[in-house]
């Protein structure tokens, strides 16, 4: 006789299952840089660039913020090579809008003029008070070359203006009591003067170099001799003028530097610098009234008689207070015929929270020509500090959480500037944990039209990418997407990095870590593991009351028990066991339930139809046990139990 054999585990069951995990909300291990944008999603000119600049604590609104940027030095901490883009400099709040004020001058760095071209001075009006961060974005021409600022300039220095502008940009007003007076912008130059009143030293090569910078401007009477006006004074011959608005807290000071060039004296020609209230009231700074001639000088001689061998006055060039033969009669030190800039410093504190009118201007008489350089001319400055220099970013959103073993997956990029399109497209790598290459240099994009955080840009071309079926359950996945611009790498990463942008004093490795157009996340693949375990049981033979035996006429129990040890739902799990011919199936004892003790649920072994509450269905057809069971969840299981009698 034939008996089964001690009770064994069998593995039966062939899966049948589509496998979907559902991805998890994650964020992105690093969002791209908030960046700015003049001219909406994929159009228009796009930055690549940018350095933040903190100002101190005590900066208010309508201060003026300055710093010097050496931007040759940020594309070496970026590890970019282009060609600056002088054009590109602009100003961004920290709401991510234009200063409305605000300037590039790239003759002026550190105070000083400058002739080299890929640094200088930024200048703005401060819109947002306090210890905040403003941006100061740049690029470079292989990115696009961009369109010059159309911001209004501060422009005290008058760099933001053509040579011989009477109003230039910024200014307010430029007024002069006869054409034949000078009120214009003016390149640094060297001109020969002559003048009228029989004079000394005459005619005159005079220095008309700016203070910084390439610019400054002239008031008076440097081209044309004084208009003949049967002697009397002209006042306001020559006046410039603006608006400014002084700060409510930290008004700071006002600085103006001018020069003082010509034959007459304080007393017929001399500069005035005044502020003017809302209200009418009218402060000299710069003027006869202040009694100061030998500290401030507002004109080229001191008094109102003839100069002679004994007595200072007007009728030489720039005697300041000497006599003809060079004698010194009030004490200054400034040498006869010198061109020196003056300068003064005033605090603005009775203005604080004032719109004020600032005038520079002169008054002429006829004879003795004389005029008058400004430049320089600053109010309520503070220093901003720059930080190390930053590049644009891109941020994957997709995939994140997890995928299934089937699932295609799908990068989605979102870039903040707009990448070099075909000659350098932006890419991305997939990385299977521990390291290795799923997928490379798989092309995003391409068209020049995408990026900017669009939704949009997530674009794999013709060729897809599927977890494979036979994948298990995994973390570590990794999605590298690589941003490119058209710029040369100058860091050791050579070649491969050309389109990338440098992390200050990162590393050289192409990750996230070292670039800033660089960015990673993970995903996992969450998939379902079945197991299936058969066990029997003899439960009568008919001869013993217990101890039974596998013996011809005897009852045996089978249990088919079905587990997830997955992390991922199986879906339409289903199986089957075939009976071999020794065996007879007892009709009716088809059960399912969570195990095999708890197997009392009585299933539909007919298979004409459902006839149980719980989600499992099996049925009993041609010597054949077939099981199905819609899903099944991780760490959970599910039991059959039947009869069969041996022949």
């Amino acid at each position: 006789m034939s008996r089964p054999a001690r009770p064994v585990v069998i593995i039966l069951l062939a899966l049948l299952a589509c496998l979907w995990a559902a991805p998890r909300a994650e964020a992105a291990q690093r969002s791209a840089p908030a960046w700015w944008d003049p001219d909406g999603v994929g159009s228009g000119s796009d930055w690549h660039y940018r350095i933040p600049v903190t100002l101190p604590a005590a900066s208010t609104v309508n201060s003026t913020a300055r710093v010097d940027i050496d931007f040759a030095a940020a594309m070496v901490q970026l590890g970019i090579s282009g060609t600056f883009d002088a054009n590109s400099v602009r100003v961004v709040r920290p709401n991510r809008t234009l200063a409305v004020v605000q300037e590039y001058n790239d003759s002026i760095y550190a105070g000083a003029t400058d002739a080299v071209a890929t640094r200088g001075e930024v200048r703005w009006i401060v819109e947002d008070g306090g210890a905040v961060t403003y941006y100061v974005y740049f690029d470079v021409i292989q990115n696009g070359a961009k369109a010059a600022s159309g911001q209004t300039p501060v422009n005290g220095n008058f760099e933001h203006a053509a040579t011989g502008t009477q109003l230039p940009a910024g200014w307010a007003s430029a007024v002069t009591s006869n054409a034949l007076y000078d009120a214009q912008v003016r390149p640094s130059e060297s001109v020969s003067v002559t003048s009228d009143g029989n004079p000394l030293n005459n005619p005159q090569t005079t220095d008309g170099t700016p203070k910084t910078g390439a610019f400054s401007y002239l008031l008076g009477a440097r081209t044309n001799n004084e208009p003949a006006n049967a002697g009397a004074a002209q006042t306001n011959s020559a006046v410039l003028t603006r608006t400014i608005t002084v700060p409510a807290s930290s008004p700071g000071n006002l600085v103006v530097n001018w020069r003082a060039e010509g034959w007459d004296s304080e007393n017929y020609d001399n500069l005035f610098v005044r502020i003017t209230t809302s209200g009418g009231a009218v402060t000299e700074v710069v003027g006869n009234s202040l009694a100061s001639y030998t500290t401030l000088p507002n004109s080229p001689n001191i008094g109102g008689t003839l100069v002679s061998t004994t007595a200072a006055g007007y009728g030489q060039y720039n005697g300041f207070d000497t006599t003809s033969s060079g004698s010194h009669t009030a004490a200054m030190t400034v040498p006869q015929h010198a061109e020196r800039w003056w300068s003064r410093t005033y605090s603005l504190a009775a203005f604080a929270g004032q719109t004020v009118t600032l005038s520079i201007g002169t008054n002429s008489t006829e004879l003795y020509r004389s005029w008058y350089h400004v430049d320089d001319i600053e109010w309520s400055v503070v220093a901003g500090t720059a930080g190390s220099a930053e590049g644009f970013g891109v941020a994957v959103t997709s995939p994140l959480g997890s995928l299934a073993p089937g699932q295609t997956v799908r990068v989605l990029a979102a870039v903040d500037a707009k990448p070099a399109a075909a000659s350098n497209p932006v890419t991305a790598d997939i990385y299977l944990p521990g390291g290795g290459v799923f997928a490379t240099g798989v092309i995003l994009y391409n068209d020049g039209t995408h990026g900017d955080g669009s939704a949009n840009d997530d674009v794999w071309g013709s060729v897809p990418f599927t977890i494979p079926l036979n994948t298990a359950s995994s973390t570590g996945w990794l999605v590298r997407a690589f941003a490119r611009d058209a710029t040369t790498t100058t860091t050791a990463a050579g070649a491969t990095a050309n389109g990338l942008v440098h992390r200050s004093a990162a590393g050289t490795t192409l990750d996230m870590a070292s670039w800033w157009n660089v960015d990673e996340v993970t995903f996992s693949v969450d998939a379902a593991a079945i197991s299936v375990v058969k066990t029997s049981s003899v439960i009568a033979d008919g001869v013993n009351s217990a101890n039974f035996m596998a013996i011809p006429g005897a009852t045996v129990r089978y249990c088919v028990t079905i587990g997830n040890a997955g992390t991922a739902t199986a879906i339409s799990v289903t199986g089957s066991d075939t009976n071999p011919a020794n065996l007879s199936y007892i009709a009716g004892t088809l059960k399912s339930g969570p195990s095999c003790a708890g197997a009392t649920t009585t299933e539909d072994d007919d298979a004409t139809g459902a006839d149980e509450s719980d989600p499992t269905g099996a049925s009993f057809a041609a010597g054949t046990i077939t099981i199905a069971r819609p899903s099944l969840a991780p760490s959970t299981a599910f039991a059959v139990t039947y009869d069969v009698r041996i022949n």
